[in-house]
């Protein structure tokens, strides 16, 4: 049977306000979930909390920023976390920042699903789709020009995946326990990467290039599969992005060309955003979204997929917004129904409500998972 979970997660989040000498904020986060078709051995209902502190400080030509989170669960172990998502020294001068320490980065267009998006590992267990992202150790330098932007990345150790326990959602009932790397040094290689972004008209491009570990593992089960193991294969790429952006028409492309484990593949995704304004006679704004995505390395789910959703935007002093999504693959076999919404309360507190319907293929592991949409 075809393992099937639904969720709600809701967040509240306080936001305290600047402190002397830069800013500090102070985000807490609880969240309460509820998972009505667990399967036997895993978590009906889930309690953590999440503390995130903003830092930053200023002086001369010099900033310096932290992003710390730490995480708490009552019963999935494997969402329990401390870390520096960021915790970087920033140099300007002329037309280039110089960074140096943890730092995150976003690479892509499209809203389903961010193949070129190569510098940071996933925070997959925070549940959190493509924002919940681990930081890069790293000495970076980015260029801003008449002609465009450069980046350029020497990322000096490797950070693994995080992953939900075998009691929690999502999961294949199983723990990953072991880590193993086609590279020599494992962990301690090092990665280089670049991008180059440029516009034309209402044209926005890029093109970046990536030698290194391979942030997405491939997730096979022990020799007597009472677990699992995530393998970080030496991966080799050439991504291009592209984005048309018209009054109400977004079209979306990004692409990954290249090696893994010495053996050719072809990832991509492409999107269409049709945004209504003034939607339903109101000051609302009516996103409709349709993508398609196609990746043909080990790790994914399945060769080709199909997302399709609404974006709903009120426009309205409290930032209310909705966002629905849905996933299916080529052979009908996997699916993933997605909703969202948040409100702010007042000038501090922002209520999230999430909710997910997931249908994976039996045989699919959890790097295999139904691509995050949220």
């Amino acid at each position: 049977m075809k393992p099937l979970s639904l969720s709600w997660p809701t967040a509240i989040l306080l936001t305290c306000g600047p402190a002397v000498s830069g800013e500090v904020n102070l985000t807490i986060s609880p969240q309460v979930s509820y998972f009505p078709s667990h399967a036997e051995g895993t978590i009906e209902y889930g309690k953590s909390v999440e503390l995130k502190l903003d830092a930053y400080h200023d002086f001369d030509a010099y900033r310096a920023e932290l992003e710390l989170i730490a995480r708490a669960d009552t019963d999935d172990k494997g969402r329990r976390l401390v870390e520096a998502r960021q915790a970087y020294l920033r140099r300007s001068f002329s037309n280039f920042d110089l960074y140096i320490g943890q730092r995150q980065t976003f690479w892509g267009k499209a809203e389903s699903r961010n193949v070129v998006d190569v510098i940071n590992q996933s925070d997959a267990a925070a549940n959190q789709g493509s924002e919940a992202k681990l930081g890069a150790p790293s000495l970076s330098l980015d260029g801003y020009f008449d002609f465009g932007d450069l980046q350029l990345w020497y990322i000096s150790r490797f950070r693994e995946r995080t992953f939900n326990d075998g009691n929690g959602h999502p999961s294949s009932g199983l723990n990953v326990i072991t880590s193993l790397y086609e590279r020599s040094k494992g962990k301690e290689a090092g990665d280089i990467a670049a991008r180059f972004s440029t516009f034309s008209g209402d044209w926005d491009f890029a093109v970046s290039g990536f030698q290194g570990t391979a942030r997405e593992p491939l997730i096979t089960p022990t020799q007597d599969s009472s677990a699992l193991n995530a393998t970080y294969m030496l991966q080799e790429t050439i991504g291009f992005e592209a984005q048309f952006t018209g009054d109400p028409t977004l079209l979306k492309w990004e692409s990954l060309h290249g090696t893994q484990s010495g053996a050719g593949f072809d990832a991509a995704v492409a999107g269409l955003e049709y945004t209504l304004y003034g939607a339903f006679g109101q000051v609302w704004d009516l996103g409709l979204i349709a993508e398609g995505q196609y990746d043909t390395r080990p790790q994914a789910a399945a060769e080709r997929f199909y997302s399709a959703g609404l974006r709903l935007v009120l426009n309205d002093a409290k930032d209310t917004s909705f966002l629905a999504l849905m996933s299916q693959d080529q052979k009908q076999e996997q699916s993933l129904i997605a909703f969202e919404a948040s409100r702010r309360l007042n000038d501090c507190p922002v209520w999230n409500c999430a909710a997910n319907s997931m249908t994976p293929k039996k045989a699919v592991w959890l790097s295999r998972a139904l691509p995050m949409m949220m």
